[in-house]
């Protein structure tokens, strides 16, 4: 099934776009949207194959919003929309990155072609359930969700996808993760796109991937919590600068001013783990990290993160991870060997 975007302001065109699309197989019309703020919070939510963009939306210059949404969302395929021939316009818009210009009104038969010529191209099922379960888990605030969706997502890449396409999908997941941010505008996104940057050992190295993923999830949960409560970020700080270390309850909930209890209510809110968990899950993340990018053996890795035994650090990794570290570290080579 092909989700569709339309970009529009006629309200008459609006409503005969909708019955068209309604009447036409393997698609569906996932939002209208009438300017750019409106597009980008529909496809960050929905995840359109197809974009028909109006070349006048108002004071907003249609090509130029194509050409913003192709560079948040490489994967989605843009088509503009006109009243009237400019070859200029023509010429724009393929410097955009437009895939087609195309005259009002359009027609079914011109729909369905270009549904049948995107839907070879489209996502594929599991990947598109994936992410789907990756944004719902972070909207439904379950982080252990979110990380277990996220290992799933990037093995799947790992597996199917060659280098150049996974750089597209991360590029289209990493938006989309950053738009469910509310209010962030385009500063602070792109100080997190450089931040976050999808470099050569993401792309080809699973456990750098999933790092690199985790890291970003993190980020969104940690700007979702501190909205409503900012004294968090000095919780989230005071983990990240300990991850060495033994970390306790009475600890950070004395860094934050307020009373433990009230501390794990707001993790269980906003989290659905408890505090040792989300502690936990920080410290084996960079374990994996550890594990991808040097030569430390288990037992090393485990005292740097303030594990005092190595068998108790394999006890709490299994029943995070449903592995051993020696099966992840074997899986992750696998994959990494697969991706070439």
């Amino acid at each position: 099934m092909i989700n569709i975007l339309l970009i529009d302001q006629e309200p008459l065109f609006q409503q005969a776009f909708s019955r068209m699309i309604a009447e036409t197989e393997e698609c569906q019309l996932i939002g209208i949207a009438e300017n750019s703020k409106e597009a980008f919070e529909i496809a960050s939510r929905h995840h359109p194959q197809i974009v028909f963009c109006d070349v006048v939306l108002g004071m907003e210059n249609g090509i130029a919003l194509c050409n913003l949404i192709k560079e948040h969302f490489p994967e989605i395929t843009t088509y503009i929309l006109s009243n009237y021939c400019s070859f200029q316009m023509i010429r724009h818009s393929m410097d955009a990155g437009v895939e087609e210009y195309l005259y009002k009104p359009l027609s079914r038969k011109k729909l369905s072609e270009l549904v049948e010529r995107n839907n070879a191209s489209s996502l594929n099922e599991e990947e598109n359930l994936q992410q789907e379960a990756l944004l719902a888990a972070i909207e439904q605030k379950d982080y252990k969700k979110a990380y277990d969706t996220a290992k799933e997502l990037v093995e799947y890449l790992f597996k199917e996808c060659e280098r150049r396409e996974r750089r597209s999908k991360l590029s289209m997941l990493e938006s989309s993760l950053f738009y469910m941010i509310p209010g962030m505008d385009n500063i602070q996104k792109n100080y997190y796109f450089q931040k976050y940057e999808i470099t050569m050992k993401v792309l080809t190295k699973s456990a750098i991937c999933y790092y690199w993923l985790i890291q970003i999830i993190t980020e969104v949960f940690r700007q979702l919590c501190t909205m409503k409560y900012a004294h968090m970020n000095k919780v989230f700080q005071y983990i990240e600068n300990n991850k060495n270390n033994e970390i306790s309850l009475s600890e950070l909930a004395d860094e934050a001013g307020i009373s433990s209890g009230y501390l794990s209510r707001i993790f269980k809110k906003y989290y659905k783990i408890s505090v040792v968990d989300y502690i936990h899950l920080r410290k084996l993340l960079q374990a994996k990290y550890y594990m991808a990018t040097s030569e430390m053996n288990i037992s090393d890795i485990s005292f740097l993160l303030g594990y005092s035994e190595a068998g108790y650090f394999c006890k709490i990794f299994k029943k995070y991870e449903g592995q051993t570290p020696s099966a992840f570290n074997k899986n992750s080579q696998r994959l990494t060997s697969k991706a070439g």
